[in-house]
């Protein structure tokens, strides 16, 4: 079973901050930009589409 564990958050809430640490204490990958420019890369879509 994968566990997905989404965090919505606002410039400057620390949402990035609170996010890995979460990942890290559950032992899980934290994706955040990295996953939408993979994403862009390996589709030939913009960034901006993707987001």
């Amino acid at each position: 079973m994968t566990n997905i564990i989404t965090i919505s958050r606002e410039f400057g809430s620390g949402g990035r901050t609170i996010g890995k640490n979460v990942a890290a204490q559950l032992g899980i990958p934290c994706y955040d930009r990295e996953l939408i420019e993979k994403i862009a890369e390996e589709s030939g879509y913009a960034t901006k589409f993707i987001e």
